[in-house]
């Protein structure tokens, strides 16, 4: 993906919904990133759809008079079925049930298109980044939550009521720690950034990382996925030892989707990809040890998204292109 300012023509709008922030791109169509922009996302549905709008109208003055929108994008994280209606959000309050595409239509002058998250930076990394020209694939985005997205044979595979892609609500560990869905033991509460925190949490509870714990004040719930990974950084051995089993987590789940999926590449994204030094060799050693027959097998590529946080935004502007996508 290329970036630059001085671009005339055609371009479309990307904004990716996440349970903490939000972000909108223009994309033109030979995939130069024109624009983009980052908010906190709000925490009401009602707020969601003039979020939406604000950032819409906030790009569309970004892009001036040169630029000619064709589409609006929109990814969210959650259940989004083949109607566009976002079935069931854990991580985003009051939006179970919102038509996106339909309450934000009538306000903007382009169609409007909508998926989930991780399927749209999916379409991202498969035109753009990590899984170009590979045909079978599985992205992983480690965020707030975990979204995920299967290729098969260079498209994003949607299951049969548009709802493929969630491994983050696979039980992992029975009667274990409570998801934001409201189940236990869920893979999202253990290999999400928010599980990075519960896992902490759990230690700093039964008397470790009493040094981070007294640099908050003596308030552990302060403790943040982020701040485990800076002290894991700076080399603090309770840290790195959080660090080790988020990967634990995180390759168990790789390992179990792998065996289901046999992909080629898997690609990881979302927020946590930016503490790759941390992780990333870690989650690589573990996937092996735990993927059955791996020593027989074609060796399964773990890759960081190319495009980055912004994955989700960009595939999001590229719905527009594919036929069948939600309007």
């Amino acid at each position: 993906m290329n970036t630059g300012e001085t671009h005339v023509g055609a371009a479309s709008i990307g904004i990716d919904i996440g349970g903490t922030k939000t972000l909108g791109v223009i994309l033109s169509d030979q995939g130069n990133l024109l624009a983009q922009l980052r908010f906190p996302t709000p925490s009401s549905s009602a707020k969601i759809i003039e979020h939406v709008l604000m950032v819409y109208s906030q790009l569309s003055r970004e892009a001036g008079d040169d630029v000619d929108i064709a589409s609006l994008g929109i990814g969210v994280a959650g259940l989004v079925d083949t109607a566009g209606e976002l079935r069931r959000a854990p991580n985003l309050a009051e939006a179970d049930g919102l038509r996106l595409g339909e309450m934000i239509g009538p306000s903007v002058d382009v169609p409007v298109h909508v998926d989930n998250d991780a399927n749209c930076a999916a379409l991202a990394e498969i035109r753009l980044g990590a899984a170009k020209d590979v045909d079978n694939a599985l992205l992983i985005t480690l965020g707030t939550g975990i979204g995920g997205a299967v290729v098969a044979n260079g498209k994003v595979f949607r299951g049969g009521f548009g709802l493929a892609g969630e491994p983050g609500h696979m039980l992992v560990e029975p009667n274990g720690i409570r998801c934001a869905c409201g189940a236990n033991g869920c893979w999202e509460a253990y290999a999400s950034g928010t599980g990075l925190r519960n896992l902490a949490l759990r230690r700093a509870e039964t008397g470790e990382l009493q040094g981070l714990v007294q640099e908050l004040g003596g308030e552990f719930e302060g403790i943040t996925g982020e701040l485990i990974s800076q002290a894991a950084s700076a080399g603090d051995e309770e840290a790195i030892a959080v660090v080790d089993e988020y990967a634990k987590w995180v390759a168990l789940g790789l390992a179990n989707c792998a065996a289901l999926l046999d992909p080629e590449v898997i690609v990881l994204g979302g927020g946590m990809v930016g503490s790759w030094h941390l992780f990333g060799p870690k989650i690589r050693g573990l996937f092996e040890e735990f993927l059955i027959g791996s020593e027989q097998r074609t060796l399964v590529q773990i890759k960081p998204a190319k495009i980055g946080e912004a994955a989700g935004a960009v595939g999001a502007s590229l719905l527009g292109t594919v036929q069948g996508t939600n309007e």
